[in-house]
């Protein structure tokens, strides 16, 4: 399954670093480490200081933006980080983070370019350790740790910036909030991310414990501690939470999973929620199973919710279409075999939408940049609400999709504002 990351909020005019030694005196630059094969960085170890040229910082509700370049523009780098939309850029720990122009909406964004190379997609976390705004609405203080790759490449790009910031280069350790979707039974998965600002060369450790929120320990999860270990370079690892299952509509929950008694690093962002998704209360999920030789799917597993992705409802006489917008654009779109809407029932033998014959029904599931030419499939539509004005107000589809005749199939559930249990 997909597991994906995000946020916090803030609201200060002075904010001190998480934790942590200061140095001296405020201090800016930008430090690059580049491993050998980076794009980006071309493999270069460098720091560059006011000294060599000129820093400038803008930002947005969600994004902070940095510019460097030396007074002959021999040199210049543009790094762009953003929180998830729908939260204020702030201190804490992201993970899971894709290029900010194009991030999905409730995912972080990292973006370095420099020198006249970018990535055209890119993944990495950064951990911002000092973040605090002037009386103007400007940025006064930053500090951010961040780990880049290209291409879904190997090869990393690190580095460290500090504007303005006393908070000291030095490694830190840091929890990316998370989500699960509890089960109807037995336990599920809640992986948690625990990432390193910088690789070391030494053994990293922290003792991790998880802390109930509106969520209870035997109730909604396991209660689990354990020692999380960082080999030299090593910058990701993952805990894993057994969520309880059960078929009561108690709601969507929250823990903490926190870190403490750390050696090699400090702790940076020491403590993160993971939210628990009931599909027992109404939800918007689209799960998808792919068999292997499925071109849509790619023989993976989906599951995407509002913790992933802006779910987007359309509705054309007798036609559904749900978009899910998570940087990988999944579109679903259930058209009725007459001018009449959808109802509950089975339709069989579909066709891709819109070319269907008349008189078939219209089925189409797309996304990550992959789509069918022709194909097969059914669904069934458990329930279908819709308003005075005919605006799809709840649905709940399984579906069954063929590509291009073959028989490897995308099987999927999408849920809008409706529960996986009572229909």
């Amino acid at each position: 399954m997909n597991s994906y990351v995000r946020r916090s909020v803030y609201r200060a005019v002075v904010l001190c670093a998480l934790s942590g030694p200061l140095s001296s005196t405020a201090t800016t630059y930008l430090y690059l480490n580049s491993q050998p094969g980076d794009f980006v960085g071309g493999g270069i170890k460098q720091t560059l200081t006011p000294a060599d040229g000129t820093f400038s910082v803008s930002n947005g509700a969600n994004t902070v933006n940095v510019a460097f370049n030396t007074p002959t523009y021999s040199q210049f780098w543009y790094l762009d980080f953003g929180s998830p939309l729908s939260m204020k850029f702030a201190r804490g720990q992201y993970v899971s983070a894709q290029r900010t122009p194009f991030r999905g909406p409730t995912r972080p964004g990292i973006d370095v370019s420099g020198d006249g190379r970018g990535c055209n997609t890119d993944t990495g976390q950064f951990l911002v350790s000092d973040f605090a705004l002037a009386a103007d609405g400007t940025v006064a203080r930053l500090a951010i740790d961040f780990e880049q790759h290209c291409e879904g490449g190997s090869a990393a790009l690190y580095g460290s910036l500090r504007y303005n910031s006393s908070a000291s280069q030095v490694a830190r350790l840091g929890v990316g909030r998370a989500f699960t979707l509890k089960g109807n039974t037995g336990t599920s998965d809640g992986v948690v991310e625990i990432a390193l600002s910088m690789p070391k060369t030494s053994v990293v450790t922290a003792h991790y414990a998880t802390a109930d929120g509106t969520g209870l320990q035997g109730v909604d999860y396991e209660a689990t501690t354990g020692t999380v270990t960082f080999q030299p370079g090593v910058t990701s690892q993952y805990v894993v939470v057994p969520i309880l299952g059960d078929r009561q509509p108690r709601g969507n929950k929250t823990f903490k999973t926190q870190l403490n008694t750390p050696t090699g690093a400090l702790l940076g962002a020491p403590s993160a929620s993971v939210l628990i998704r009931d599909p027992n209360i109404n939800q918007t999920v689209l799960a998808m199973s792919s068999q292997p030789g499925d071109y849509i799917g790619a023989g993976q597993q989906y599951l995407i919710t509002q913790s992933d992705a802006v779910f987007t409802t359309n509705t054309f006489t007798n036609v559904a279409t749900i978009q899910a917008q998570n940087g990988d654009y999944w579109d679903t779109d259930f058209a009725g075999p007459t001018s009449a809407r959808l109802t509950a029932g089975e339709y069989l033998n579909a066709q891709r939408y819109p070319f269907q014959s008349a008189g078939i029904p219209g089925l189409n599931v797309d996304g990550a940049g992959r789509g069918c030419n022709t194909l097969t499939g059914n669904f069934d539509v458990l329930k279908a609400v819709y308003s005075s004005t005919g605006a799809l107000q709840v649905f709940s589809a399984n579906f069954e999709q063929h590509c291009e005749g073959q028989t490897p199939a995308l099987f999927g559930w999408l849920r809008v504002r409706s529960c996986n249990n009572s229909l």
